[in-house]
């Protein structure tokens, strides 16, 4: 997934597929490197290779942290 993409959604709760929809997580992206996205939700941060990473979707509004 080419990075351009993956920014628009820093800072936002997202579902992320990975492995033909096999594993996933719901987190907030909050960083974007090179290849990698960092994840984190309230039980952990991840960090994803983006070439894994099969689809981003926005959750809706009522998911998004009030910060």
């Amino acid at each position: 997934m080419p990075k351009e993409m993956m920014q628009e959604f820093m800072g936002k709760v997202c579902s992320i597929s990975l492995f033909n929809d096999s594993f996933g997580m719901v987190g907030k992206i909050v960083a974007v490197e090179d290849n990698w996205i960092k994840v984190e939700n309230k039980k952990e941060v991840r960090i994803l290779n983006g070439d894994m990473v099969q689809s981003i979707t926005l959750m809706p509004e009522k998911y998004q942290n009030k910060d």
